[in-house]
């Protein structure tokens, strides 16, 4: 039974780490001029969208999460590579999580003085990967012994 829940808790780490890729980390709302609207500015693990327009250097913040994921599925035989897999997803999340704080907190201290109304903070991706981290581990606890 430890077995199966380990497996699933694995694979439900593994599919929210490598979906939380593709969902906001970070979200930017910016007025360019006084009267304008605001525009989003949103970053993801593969892509900068700033209102319609895609930047085509992406961040490539997917990366190492999704090498994470995949170790976190390996792991599904082996506890130590589902242990690594859950230390790298926590090491690369709480790694993205203090550079998009530190982006937030120099926006949101007023640093940019284009636009006094600017809003920043972090997107659902980051809670998600925070949650995936929590998954992975919990499996590593039930995991049964190699």
């Amino acid at each position: 039974m430890r077995k199966i829940v380990g497996i699933v808790l694995l694979g439900l780490a593994a599919a929210a780490a490598a979906g939380a890729t593709f969902l906001p980390l970070s979200e930017l709302l910016i007025r360019l001029a006084p009267g304008q609207p605001q525009t989003a500015y949103v970053t993801t693990g593969w892509s900068t969208r700033f209102g319609g327009t895609e930047d085509e250097h992406g961040p490539l913040f997917g990366i190492p999460v999704v090498l994470a994921a995949a170790a976190l599925l390996a792991g599904t035989r082996w506890r130590r590579v589902a242990y690594a897999g859950a230390a790298g997803l926590a090491g690369v999340t709480g790694m993205l999580f203090v550079y998009l704080l530190n982006a937030i907190s120099f926006h949101e201290e007023g640093n940019i003085a284009i636009d006094p109304a600017l809003e920043a903070g972090f997107g659902n991706g980051i809670w998600v990967l925070v949650g995936a981290v929590v998954l992975a581990f919990g499996a590593v606890v039930v995991h049964p012994d190699d």
